[in-house]
C-alpha cells in the first residue's frame, strides 16, 4: 500500500521530470497547498546535479539563468519555475541532492593572519598557510608581539 500524499506535497520525480521536459506549465498546474510549499531554492539545488553527459549542461544552465538575481525574484515562484523549466535538455536526468556546504570552523590560526592582514580574503589565507612552515609563521607572531603561550594556542 502507498503512503498517502501529504497535504501540500510535491512529487520530487514529477517536478525534475517537469524540469527536464521544459513544462512550463507545472507550477500552474500545481494546487495552493503544493504553491505553497514550492521551494525555488531546493527546485534550483536538484536541478543544478545532474549525472552523465548532462552535468555542465545543467550546472551551467542553472547558475546562468536561474541563480542570477535569484534572491531578487523570491516574491515570484512562478517566474523562477520558468526559469527552472528553461534549463531542461527535453529527457529525463537523474538529479542527485547536492547539499550546501557547511560554514568551516576558523582556527584560531587563520584569526591571527585575518588579524594581521585584514585585505587578505580565506583563500589567500590558506594559500599563505600553504607557503609557509610553522617556523615562519611562528617568526611572523613573534614580530608582531605575541609571547610563546600566544604563538603556542595559535597551532592548538
Amino acid at each position: 500500500m502507498a503512503a498517502p500524499k501529504k497535504k501540500g506535497n510535491i512529487p520530487l520525480q514529477e517536478m525534475l521530470k517537469a524540469i527536464d521536459t521544459n513544462d512550463f506549465d507545472f507550477y500552474s498546474r500545481l494546487d495552493d497547498d503544493q504553491k505553497k510549499a514550492f521551494s525555488p531554492w531546493l527546485a534550483m539545488r536538484y536541478a543544478s546535479s545532474a549525472k552523465g553527459t548532462a552535468a555542465y549542461h545543467y550546472l551551467l544552465m542553472v547558475n546562468d539563468i536561474v541563480n542570477v538575481e535569484f534572491s531578487t525574484l523570491k516574491k515570484h515562484p512562478e517566474l523562477q519555475w520558468k526559469l527552472l523549466a528553461v534549463c531542461g535538455q527535453g529527457t529525463t536526468a537523474f538529479h542527485p541532492y547536492v547539499p550546501p556546504g557547511g560554514k568551516k570552523k576558523i582556527t584560531k590560526l587563520h584569526k591571527f593572519l585575518r588579524e594581521i592582514n585584514p585585505l587578505l580574503n580565506g583563500d589567500e589565507i590558506n594559500l599563505l598557510l600553504m607557503m609557509n612552515d610553522k617556523d615562519d609563521v611562528t617568526l611572523l607572531a613573534q614580530n608582531h608581539g605575541y609571547s610563546d603561550k600566544e604563538i603556542k594556542e595559535l597551532f592548538t
